[in-house]
């Protein structure tokens, strides 16, 4: 989204709430089918940095746990690999709580400071697709990989 012009992502946003609508999958939280590493395709979150690459994002309800890894570019000149990992504390089936642990950058880690915290909501699941909504508003499409 971060490309999209204002028209595209009223767009975006009109086939994101149409889609949520055909939700198969009720309770995502509790399926395995939200387990596993998704790419990142939509997001109207900020970019920051460029990327290299997808933004991966892994899910593992049985450990509560998420990753989300990427590789960016500094200064339009180096590649640097950086993840955050967090702690998912589950609200209800479909929304869960969200405390980033660790951040790393390239080789250097750091404990994220406690007030980084968010929530996603699970508000659409199938076989390939997963479609979230986070607590500032956020979109995000992600696809199976």
């Amino acid at each position: 989204g971060l490309t999209a012009t204002d028209e595209q992502k009223k767009q975006m946003y009109q086939l994101f709430e149409q889609l949520e609508k055909l939700n198969p999958t009720s309770n995502p939280l509790t399926k395995p089918t939200v387990n596993g590493d998704w790419s990142l395709d939509y997001t109207t979150s900020d970019g920051g940095f460029p990327r290299v690459g997808p933004i991966i994002q892994n899910i593992d309800t049985t450990t509560l746990s998420a990753k989300n890894s990427e590789v960016v570019k500094y200064f339009y000149l180096f590649d640097v690999p950086r993840s955050v990992t967090a702690e998912l504390s589950p609200v209800n089936s479909e929304l869960t709580d969200v405390k980033f642990k660790r951040f790393t950058l390239g080789p250097v880690g750091f404990d994220a400071p406690e007030s980084f915290r968010g929530s996603l909501d699970i508000t659409y699941l199938d076989e390939e697709v997963r479609l979230t909504r986070g607590d500032k508003g956020n979109i995000f499409v992600l696809t199976r990989m």
